[in-house]
């Protein structure tokens, strides 16, 4: 009887218990109720950046261009938990040059003149070459035509060649006497002689081919020059003649056997001029002369022994 009664309990007993379905239900919803969790992970990684320039700078061997060559280079470097950048290199490179340079004095005979010593003498502005008074670098005065020479030139009535760089005739060379020109360009130490007998026209081929005449003068030094359009035939050897002081110059009166007309209109430099005229790009030079230009610091582009008149190179007398 005893046996059965345990049973029977034990039976009631499995029959009042949660199933087991029942129970992980209950744990699971219990778990859920008790607490949620969220992770949020985020890892910066370093930051690097670099950033070097380096500076170099050419130095100049000789009174030509200088150039500077500056380079820069950035490196940046950037790394998360979830991307990584490659560096990325950017170089950058600038070159500059700068022309020109300074100066030169030119020398003439083993010393240097007003006309090749760099320097604004008379204060016009303008400097060496590029001051229409300096004929070449061997003459010692800016402010007027003259060469300011001793003793070149100085005989008031013999003339040679006005532009071989001396004071002294030789066999061959250009001769001519201001006695013969009716304008006096001797002024008063040598007025114009008319019953003067001689008066040769025609020079020697020496002196033709030998003396630098400018485009629009003579052998002898006298020039035309255009000051506000009015023309004028000037006389080099006047002391006082300078274009800001025109009406005073000497007039003078051409040798036709050794004059060098000029002819703007086939591009060529006239003397008093500095540039080509309108509408040419580069100036026309007899034979094989060089073309040159002049720039503000009175430079020319002419080969050592030689600069700038009238749009062209000519041989440095006396070198």
């Amino acid at each position: 009887m005893s046996k059965i009664h345990v049973l029977g309990i034990c039976a009631l007993l499995a029959c009042n218990g949660p199933s087991k379905g029942e129970t992980e239900t209950q744990v699971a919803s219990e778990t859920a109720s008790d607490s949620t969790t969220v992770t949020v992970m985020t890892t910066a990684g370093p930051t690097t950046g670099t950033d070097t320039t380096t500076g170099t700078t050419a130095e100049p061997t000789t009174a030509g261009p200088t150039t500077s060559t500056s380079t820069s280079t950035s490196t940046s470097t950037t790394t998360t938990s979830d991307t990584t950048t490659e560096p990325v290199t950017t170089t950058e490179t600038t070159t500059t040059t700068t022309g020109g340079g300074s100066c030169v004095p030119l020398q003439c005979d083993g010393g240097v003149y007003a006309c090749g010593d760099c320097m604004d003498n008379d204060g016009d502005g303008l400097v060496d070459q590029a001051d229409p008074e300096c004929v070449s670098p061997c003459d010692d005065r800016e402010d007027t035509f003259a060469t300011g020479l001793p003793g070149d030139n100085m005989d008031p009535c013999k003339q040679d060649c006005f532009f071989d760089g001396n004071s002294g005739g030789g066999a061959g060379d250009c001769a001519w006497n201001l006695k013969c020109d009716p304008k006096s360009p001797g002024g008063d130490k040598c007025p114009y002689d008319e019953d003067y007998k001689n008066c040769p026209m025609e020079q020697p081929q020496q002196c033709i081919d030998e003396c630098q005449v400018p485009n629009g003068c003579d052998c002898f030094g006298c020039c035309t020059v255009v000051v506000d359009g009015m023309s004028y035939d000037i006389f080099l050897g006047d002391l006082d003649c300078s274009l800001a002081q025109i009406d005073s110059c000497q007039q003078c009166t051409k040798n036709p056997d050794c004059d060098d007309e000029c002819h703007p209109e086939e591009c060529e430099v006239c003397f008093g001029e500095t540039e080509p005229p309108p509408g040419c790009d580069d100036p026309t030079c007899e034979g094989d002369a060089q073309p040159c230009e002049i720039d503000d610091m009175g430079q020319s582009d002419c080969p050592e022994g030689f600069y700038c008149k009238t749009g062209c190179c000519h041989v440095l007398e006396p070198g």
